[in-house]
């Protein structure tokens, strides 16, 4: 099944799909990133451009995880009419992920103390650079998961009608 869902990745509409779903994904981590250090000038100067393509980096990496996962799932829902566990719940818990460990920390923690909810996120030096790591881990593990159910998983073909 996995081999037939890559073969349909590759037609037109497909790989429109895939690519709008990359870029929107990039464009919620980096919006999580602007929200936690300001605009790419801000994020230069209080953390170097080095530690800035790295930031760029994982997020094209999640984001590309993310979106053949949604890709994938779309393929599959098309040709067995069931969706795989975890195709479409793991990208977007990656973007609350996101929010409450690297994202706008400070609106976090306000919003919660406002309805009566302690919570403090660690934060890490290099601008929290190891939560996206650790969000890259979990964002993979779903990744190789739905990707094992997808290649156990069988398509019925219905018979056709009139023969």
């Amino acid at each position: 099944m996995l081999r037939t869902l890559l073969y349909r990745q590759r037609k037109q509409n497909n790989m429109l799909f895939l690519l709008a779903a990359f870029f929107f994904m990039h464009g919620i981590y980096t919006f999580l990133d602007v929200l936690a250090h300001g605009g790419v000038l801000d994020t230069i100067t209080a953390l170097g451009a080095p530690l800035l393509l790295m930031h760029q980096l994982l997020n094209a990496a999640m984001a590309a995880l993310a979106a053949l996962m949604l890709s994938l799932g779309r393929i599959r829902l098309h040709l067995t009419g069931k969706e795989p566990a975890g195709s479409t719940g793991i990208p977007f818990f990656s973007f609350f992920f996101g929010l409450l460990t690297f994202g706008c920390t400070p609106c976090v923690v306000a919003f919660f103390s406002a309805i009566g909810i302690a919570f403090t996120p660690i934060v890490f030096p290099h601008g929290n650079l190891l939560w996206k790591v650790i969000l890259l881990l979990l964002i993979g593990a779903g990744f190789f998961l739905i990707l094992r159910t997808l290649d156990r998983s069988v398509c019925r073909l219905k018979p056709r009608s009139g023969r």
